[in-house]
């Protein structure tokens, strides 16, 4: 930065500065979006329905992988179980902390009937019978979060926030692919792959 008289020139001196203020300016919005709100309050709201919805939809995710740890037949399947409660017990744990400090907002998940019905459905099978109805509905709770977790990347205002959904869409469709992999190749459950 010097130039022959060993002084800083005035438009160093500016753009050093000028330079200052932009990180200073970069790192303040970096903090404010990891730890405010939404800045208005349509998309707010949408990231508050959002993380209250998949909260309670992995939590159903988590429950019935919880039945297949006990209940199915195949290793495989019983290794991927385990890595379903582990991933969305994770995800629902960083969504829960979001929503209070982003919201002041504290959720825990909730079951609907429907659900409560499936799951009564699910504990009187058994064996193959059990790991087939566990694998379709698998793929579809899979789906309906896919489609949310789609609609997520280009609503929500938190780089944090689309960051998971882009993961859920990545890690369910690939466990998609597997279960039904394995409904075919296990259960001669071939079905047309539509696109996830």
């Amino acid at each position: 930065m010097n130039f022959g008289n060993g002084k800083p020139t005035i438009s160093l001196i500016v753009l050093s500065f000028v330079l200052f203020l932009g990180l200073c300016v970069t790192s303040v919005n970096a903090q404010s979006q990891e730890s405010g709100p939404a800045p208005d309050k349509a998309t707010a709201k949408y990231e508050i329905d959002f993380m209250q919805d998949m909260i309670d939809h992995h939590a159903m995710a988590v429950q019935m992988a919880n039945m297949c740890v006990e209940k199915a037949i195949h290793v495989e399947l019983r290794t991927l179980c385990q890595e379903i409660i582990a991933a969305q017990s994770a995800e629902i744990q960083q969504m829960q902390t979001w929503l209070m400090e982003w919201y002041g907002i504290s959720y825990s998940p909730e079951m609907k009937p429907g659900d409560m019905r499936m799951m009564e459905k699910m504990a009187e099978l058994s064996g193959a019978e059990f790991e087939i109805e566990f694998m379709e509905m698998m793929i579809k709770h899979h789906l309906k979060a896919i489609r949310k977790a789609s609609k997520c990347v280009d609503r929500v205002f938190h780089d944090q926030l689309r960051e998971m959904c882009e993961n859920i869409i990545v890690t369910q469709a690939a466990e998609i692919e597997q279960m039904r992999t394995w409904l075919c190749d296990w259960y001669g459950i071939c079905k047309d792959r539509p696109a996830v």
